[in-house]
């Protein structure tokens, strides 16, 4: 579980850590010209496995929920979010879950990560969102269906392919 760190503690470790200070400078830099920052992360799951996630700051600026990908190519991560920023009203309902939507030729939904402050991916959502004062990070996760349809937590996806897609607030599946 990660803990939330305050205005005093994030700003003295942008003033104590080098990197996070490029980091965070980067990622206001990039919000400041209305983009959507896209990083690149990986976490720590149980059974010793580390899982690639991508995460996205800024989505706010378009009214919609942070996103969180997880075994999905950058490049296909990037087209998403640029056509979900168009804000269609399909797409906003399809974030709002419960509904699919077929992306590459894959059934994706939407699921809302509970307690987003728990998850040590969206860490750096939490840390900006303190800085500008925002409230609280309100994000989904985009779950790809595997080639049979399957999604994660159904019969007919492997266990094997659940490392590579972990979702986030299944009990014993992602941190």
């Amino acid at each position: 579980m990660t803990r939330q760190r305050s205005k005093t503690q994030i700003k003295q470790l942008i003033a104590d850590d080098q990197s996070y200070r490029e980091d965070l400078e980067y990622i206001q830099a990039t919000l400041a010209e209305g983009n959507v920052f896209i990083g690149q992360l990986t976490s720590e799951q149980s059974g010793n496995t580390e899982a690639a996630f991508c995460v996205t700051v800024g989505m706010y600026q378009h009214q919609l929920p942070e996103l969180v990908f997880s075994g999905v190519p950058v490049p296909v991560v990037k087209t998403i979010v640029q056509d979900l920023c168009e804000g269609n009203d399909f797409d906003r309902e399809f974030l709002a879950g419960g509904r699919t939507k077929v992306i590459l030729d894959f059934n994706v939904i939407a699921v809302p990560v509970s307690a987003p402050e728990t998850h040590d991916v969206l860490s750096v959502c939490h840390d900006v969102y303190t800085l500008i004062d925002r409230a609280q990070v309100e994000a989904v996760q985009l779950v790809f269906a595997n080639e049979g349809g399957a999604f994660p937590w159904s019969q007919g996806y492997a266990e094997q392919e659940k490392q590579f897609q972990p979702v986030l607030g299944i009990s014993g599946v992602a941190n």
